[in-house]
């Protein structure tokens, strides 16, 4: 099957970068042009892998191997079979994306599904690397200077912990009933409940873990405030490259805007063992229709399959 691939590509210098997450590299403002045979099409998590081979302007074969998006990602984007039409692996070109369409009724208890709103730059280019102005502690500074992006979890396929889940690229559903709100990850095995239990308090039973404990409450304006603890100690658990201890907790704000089609987010992390005071980061998303996440698990060796190109 013969392919033709328009795709961004990294221009590496001779230093040592990561191919799968250091993205400094990335020119976002140049493109290059392949057709060639696709030889291989790996249909995998966490991201897709395409290898097309072509001939140079001197007659060799050349391969090129090319790092897709997640499943899900690619799924939103278009893609089910390479059949000669044009996809894109992150967003469409804005002459090329359709105008977007709201979902029939905005929420208005926070059910849902919402995307997170990012651009390709962001995706490819920031957030690589443990946060440069965050107030660590001298046990946080010792962390941060030993700092490799290929010493993530994420590579042995170990789900995003809170409150790092809340700024994973991809989308969320909430489903709020009686006590409760239920928030289920696209792309990952979390989920999470928010207690919304009159007096509700951290119980006893509760086995610290990643993901902590959450209780909310509505403020009088409506705004849904979360504050979890409970949470053990967790290799990276802040933040990429950032630990976090069993003292941690996380107070989340979040709000609907735009007459019920986006969410606004904005939370702080406290945790004296790795940070002298506490941080406060934001996000918004924007209410989709709902449709079935993707249940293509992730694979290990794909997860680290970059290595072979650092």
């Amino acid at each position: 099957m013969v392919a033709r691939c328009i795709v961004f590509l990294a221009f590496f210098t001779a230093s040592t970068v990561s191919a799968h997450h250091s993205r400094s590299a990335f020119n976002l403002e140049s493109s290059i042009e392949v057709e060639g045979t696709l030889i291989e099409l790996a249909w995998r998590n966490p991201h897709a892998y395409l290898v097309v081979e072509s001939i140079d302007a001197s007659g060799n074969t050349v391969e090129w191997t090319f790092e897709g998006h997640s499943i899900a990602g690619l799924m939103r984007n278009g893609w089910s079979r390479i059949d000669g039409e044009t996809l894109y692996a992150f967003s469409q070109p804005l002459e090329s994306a359709l105008s977007p369409r709201r979902p029939v009724a905005p929420s208005t208890d926070f059910s849902g599904t919402w995307r997170p709103i990012l651009d390709m730059r962001q995706t490819l280019v920031g957030g690589f690397e443990p946060p440069s102005d965050w107030p660590y502690t001298e046990k946080g500074l010792a962390e941060i200077t030993q700092f490799d992006i290929n010493d993530d979890p994420g590579l042995d396929c170990e789900a995003y912990p809170m409150p790092r889940i809340t700024r994973y690229p991809y989308n969320q559903r909430w489903e709020a009933s009686g006590d409760g709100i239920t928030i289920t990850h696209e792309q990952a095995d979390t989920v999470r409940n928010l207690n919304l239990a009159i007096g509700a308090t951290l119980p006893a039973s509760h086995v610290p873990d990643k993901n902590g404990y959450s209780i909310a409450r509505f403020e009088e304006d409506g705004t849904l405030v979360v504050t979890t603890a409970g949470f053990a100690e967790t290799k990276w658990g802040s933040e990429r490259g950032v630990s976090s201890s069993d003292q941690k907790i996380v107070v989340e704000s979040y709000r609907l805007i735009e007459d019920g089609y986006g969410l606004e987010l904005s939370y702080s992390i406290t945790d004296p063992e790795y940070l002298k005071e506490s941080v406060e980061l934001k996000r918004n998303f924007r209410l989709i229709s709902a449709y079935e996440f993707t249940d293509e698990p992730c694979d290990k060796l794909t997860a680290r399959r970059h290595l072979q190109f650092d």
